[in-house]
Parts: C-alpha cells; structure tokens; sequence
C-alpha cells in the first residue's frame, strides 16, 4: 500500500500550488463513497514520458493508484511485476493476468473498485467516481453496496463480438471487489492459462462469462457512452466512413439503445476520459483544455486559453 499511497500524496502537494486551495488527499478521498484503485499497465522506457504525464494530470485523483510496468520505482507508482512470456503487446493477456492477481493479493480490502487501462488513456477521474456512483445508486439493476452484498460488478466499453459483446481494453475496465475476488479464485486459474495474445479485453470477458459474470453498461440516461477507445478528433468527426471496426460497434451501439447517433451526438458529457493519446504533450494538452488553471501561463496553450477567456467575456 505505500507505494500506492506516497504518490497520491505527492501529487496533492503539487496541484496545491498549482490551484490554491485543495482538500488534503484523505479528506479527497471520503468525498466519495467508493474508494478506488486505478491501476495502468506500462513499461520501463515509458516512466519518464507517458507514466510521468499520468503522474502529472490524473493519477493522483484516484484514491489510490498503480503503474504495472518492468521496473519498480516508488515515487511514480510503479510495480516490477512479471509474468508468463515476454513483454510484448501481443503478450497482454499475461500481463493483464499478473495485473490482477497483484491487486488481488495485495489490494483488494483497501478499495471498493478498481479501473485497469493503459498509459495512452486520460482519465477523468471526476466522472469515473460518477459513473461508478450511478451505477451503484441504480436499485433495478445493480443494487447499492454490492460488494456487501456480494454482487459482481463489470463495467466498461460494449464491443460486438460473436451475437453478444466484451468489454473493450481501450478505456479500461471497471471491477468491484467482488468482481475482482471470483476472476482470481473462480477463473484465471482455469481460464486461458498459457495463451499467448494480446486482446486481453475479449479473453478477461470470456472468462467472466465463463463463472456468469457479463460485461455491464457504462451508457447514461440518453443512451450516450461515457466510456470510448477513441481520441477527441476521431469522437468529434467520426461518421462511420474511415474505420469499419469502430463501425460496426457504433451500430451496436445503437442497437443496444436504441438511439443510433454519430459524433459528439454519441458522447455523453461524463465521458471518462480519452483513449490513444500517444505522447505526453497530447495528455497534458487535453488535460490543461479540461482544467485550464493547471496550464502553466507561459506556455503555448497557456497561452490559447489565456486569449479564449478573454474573448468570452
């Protein structure tokens, strides 16, 4: 739990001075019912660059937080965790199995829900807390406090596959502590033990599916997703013309809801944050856009964003 804990800590000090004024990180963390872990999968030669601009804009947000990489290093959060094969992307599935099992032995009591993505994903942490709220205070579906009441919970991305869906890697998943208990006990040690892919979505989805555990909903109200493996142009612009993957899902989409809608149309407001952001200055940049005070005022979007307040006044 330290390494989990000391970078949060270090992270609060930083947007302190940044912003003026914050709660201190515990009193941060009981503003929320659910405690959370968001944990991202990394390597070594990504500490100085896309871990450090996790580090830098969201991470610190999550009640606790975990970088599963090559090499440890405290002070970003980062585990030394190996696994069966190589550390390849078309070795995931390991990865992603070493992932779990750690937290599982490691973490499970300290945090009611925990979100896996990689280091390429922004998260808003403000609007997953929501999302998992919502999702909790939905009494049809999934009644409130279902970890005491031992009730699984899977959420994430519906990606068509086969009449039914996984729940895409792209932006990340969501597990409660239940969930977490039965992939580790229940599951991963039956399920693809010695397969070598890297669509570790679709294989932690069919082995859920295997113990009866599907893949839940993250759409709000108005049947738009709050979580999508996509960049903000891609999100903006997209109109099914230049990627027959992404396609095929907006038509599931669709049919799931009932409301078939392109673009922004499609978003929802509390989108959890962007995918296939692939270099630190993309992160930082679309953070500073979300939060406009933790820009530096010198710098080129500093800058931007300095002029565009100005003509809104």
């Amino acid at each position: 739990n330290e390494t989990v804990w000391q970078i949060t800590e270090f992270r609060n000090y930083k947007e302190s001075e940044l912003r003026g004024k914050l709660h201190p990180i515990k009193e941060q963390a009981n503003l929320s019912k659910h405690r959370i872990l968001c944990a991202l999968y990394t390597y070594d030669k990504h500490h100085p660059t896309m871990l450090q601009a996790a580090v830098n804009t969201w991470a610190w947000k999550c009640d606790g937080f975990l970088a599963a990489s090559t090499l440890t290093n405290e002070t970003l959060g980062a585990v030394d965790l190996p696994h069966l094969g190589n550390e390849t992307y078309g070795n995931m599935w390991q990865k992603t199995r070493s992932i779990w099992g750690y937290i599982h032995d490691n973490y499970l009591e300290d945090f009611d829900y925990f979100w896996l993505g990689g280091d390429d994903f922004l998260v808003y942490v403000e609007n997953l807390r929501g999302i998992i709220e919502d999702h909790e205070s939905n009494p049809k579906d999934n009644p409130e406090n279902s970890n005491e009441k031992y009730i699984p919970v899977f959420l994430g991305q519906h990606i068509p596959n086969m009449g039914s869906h996984y729940c895409g890697g792209g932006p990340g998943y969501v597990l409660n502590r239940v969930a977490v208990k039965a992939l580790v006990t229940m599951s991963l040690p039956s399920c693809s033990v010695e397969t070598v892919v890297s669509a570790e979505d679709r294989f932690i989805s069919n082995c859920f599916r295997s113990i009866g555990i599907p893949c839940g909903s993250v759409t709000d109200v108005n049947g738009r997703q709050r979580f999508t493996g996509m960049p903000p142009k891609q999100l903006a612009t997209f109109r099914g013309d230049s990627d027959r993957f992404y396609s095929n899902v907006y038509r599931y989409w669709g049919e799931e809801t009932g409301r078939f809608k392109w673009g922004l149309d499609s978003v929802s407001e509390q989108l959890s944050g962007f995918h296939m952001l692939r270099y630190p200055p993309f992160i930082h940049r679309v953070h500073a856009l979300q939060y406009p005070r933790t820009c530096p005022p010198d710098s080129v979007v500093g800058r931007a964003l300095s002029v565009s307040s100005k003509k809104s006044f």
